[in-house]
């Protein structure tokens, strides 16, 4: 599989919400991120989950290494992998780098970190660059949703997808799907088996529960989450590595409280465009089409419809301004799209052909309640 570019404009759900102002939801994030390996460390002792298993060290065994750094140098130097440097306290960024083996992103990136390694933690993750598939999705009271495409996870996170993608609905009983890919349906449900812990239909004499039922109690205790139909809440992100085998790379108890369930539309009738409601509404306005060429000196007013590829923070600005928002890409679990709802600017994604189809200029109609565009005449 071909590997996405990662837009280095497109931060992390945690900066998105600190640079429109939502500080608390950014902290509230923040901590949810810096912990989310112990909580994926849980899971994976209690229900095997599988997920890309650290090396956790203190810092300091990198600044001044210890015999159990020197040894993962020695046995797996050559292999290549994520840093993540973790803060101990509150206020402190989190940094990470990935790509490089062991011993560059040591040696040529970890060294030169400006840091106090005593306010540190690393973890040192397995990378595989050319990612099978990856998903992401949410699993809520009525329903579970989210998307998978071929190739690496950053496509949906970013919005910047560079292979077709399939989203998917799950109401606990009936599955819908966008497009057909046998092998996507598989690999999505195998996933969600992972998160259902069954409770017994039968109790033990002493009425302690067994099995399933004990351990979705133990979770429901340790992490302060939920169960919906035995399936464990939240928002996942997860990859498949060349070999087949699925890995979680995150389990967020707070973001899926930010993403409200999808409805189901079908494409409206006489629309020019239609795509993924990402915010719902209808308004009138003035389309100004924006690309990298033109966003650092472009005519654009308040109450204009913003059309352009992707959103990224560079538009943000714009975003902040604008009644509308149409894109070519993106995904309803993009961070982009995550943040046009914050905003509650009425947003259609991926709609494949916006920059093609309408000109700067054009006055239109979005309608974001029936999925449609229409040009004014």
């Amino acid at each position: 599989m071909s590997k996405a570019v990662v837009n280095e404009f497109q931060p992390s759900v945690t900066e998105w919400f600190a640079l429109i102002g939502e500080q608390k939801a950014a902290e509230e994030f923040r901590e949810e991120d810096n912990h989310k390996v112990d909580r994926l460390e849980y899971l994976y002792q209690t229900i095997g989950l599988p997920y890309e298993r650290p090396e956790k060290l203190e810092a300091t065994e990198l600044s001044n290494p210890s015999e159990r750094f020197k040894q993962i140098l020695k046995d797996r130097g050559d292999e290549l992998c994520a840093i993540r440097l973790v803060p101990k306290k509150e206020g402190l960024p989190k940094i990470r780098n990935r790509g490089l083996s062991i011993r560059r992103c040591y040696e040529d990136w970890y060294l030169k970190q400006d840091i106090d390694p005593e306010n540190y933690f690393a973890y040192i993750c397995p990378h595989v660059p050319d990612i099978l598939w990856s998903m992401i999705f949410a699993v809520k009271e009525d329903q579970i949703f989210g998307e998978i495409v071929a190739g690496g996870h950053a496509q949906l996170t970013q919005g910047d997808t560079t292979h077709q993608t399939f989203d998917f609905q799950f109401n606990y009983n009936n599955w819908s799907w966008t497009g057909e890919n046998q092998e996507a349906e598989k690999v999505v449900k195998k996933a969600l088996n992972s998160l259902l812990v069954r409770v017994p239909t039968v109790h033990p004499p002493g009425g302690q529960l067994a099995g399933g039922g004990n351990k979705q109690k133990l979770i429901t205790k340790e992490l302060k989450t939920v169960f919906y139909h035995n399936y464990l809440s939240g928002y996942f992100e997860a990859v498949v590595w060349p070999d087949g085998r699925i890995h979680f790379i995150d389990f967020n108890r707070v973001l899926s409280n930010y993403i409200p369930s999808p409805s189901k539309l079908t494409n409206a009738k006489n629309s020019i465009l239609s795509g993924k409601v990402a915010f719902p509404g209808k308004v009138d306005g003035k389309v100004v089409i924006v690309n990298e060429d033109n966003i650092k000196n472009v005519d654009f007013k308040k109450g204009d419809i913003l059309v352009c590829k992707n959103t990224d923070v560079r538009f943000l600005p714009l975003m902040k301004k604008a009644d509308g928002i149409i894109t070519d890409l993106g995904g309803l679990l993009s961070h982009a799209a995550i943040i046009a709802r914050e905003l509650q600017i009425p947003c259609l994604i991926d709609t494949k052909s916006a920059t093609a189809t309408l000109k700067t200029g054009d006055k239109i109609i979005l309608d974001c309640d029936k999925n449609k565009v229409s040009v004014l005449r």
